[in-house]
């Protein structure tokens, strides 16, 4: 077989086979939910702003939600993404650790400052919310109002009032 025809043959191959051999995209459903190959995944250990929760930064409305969510989605943006899976929640999803590039995704959110550690599940990234906290990351920042996640879906669930509160600092953690 001559140069030429191996290259025809190795073309062909990535031609038509490289778009079945192509890793999918994960989805961002949320600031610490994902869906990959049609599983919808749960991050393990972290709690972020609901999509429609609202925080205070500057005393003016910051779509903190939001901004997790679309941080989520710079992380696992034209990256592999693998979950190990470690349990499952009461909704049927995975709880796992999910890694983008190499990267632990549930770390990098709560380091970011825009999820909590939900140390109710797992103390994993107490070290993380730490850091985020000495470093004034995202719902950290002193100039921001965040009401953590599990408390404004209290609040929205129970009909009370879901005003943010002032970040509680260092003494935020052991939950």
């Amino acid at each position: 077989m001559t140069w030429y025809a191996i290259r025809l043959v190795l073309l062909g191959l990535l031609l038509f086979a490289g778009p079945a051999l192509a890793e999918p995209a994960a989805s961002v459903l949320d600031g610490d939910t994902i869906k990959l190959k049609g599983v919808t995944y749960r991050l393990l250990g972290i709690d972020a702003p609901e999509k429609s929760q609202v925080c205070q930064r500057d005393n003016t409305d910051w779509l903190c939600g939001q901004e997790a969510a679309a941080h989520l989605r710079g992380l696992v943006a034209r990256q592999r993404v693998n979950c190990e899976e470690r349990d499952r929640d009461r909704y049927g999803r995975i709880v796992a650790v999910c890694r983008a590039g190499g990267v632990d995704l549930n770390r990098a959110m709560v380091r970011a400052g825009l999820a909590w550690a939900y140390t109710h599940y797992s103390r994993d990234y107490e070290d993380a919310e730490l850091e985020a906290q000495i470093l004034g990351n995202g719902v950290w920042a002193p100039d921001v109002r965040a009401q953590p996640a599990w408390d404004w879906r209290r609040a929205r669930g129970s009909g009370g009032s879901s005003e943010s509160r002032p970040n509680p600092g260092l003494t935020g953690l052991g939950r």
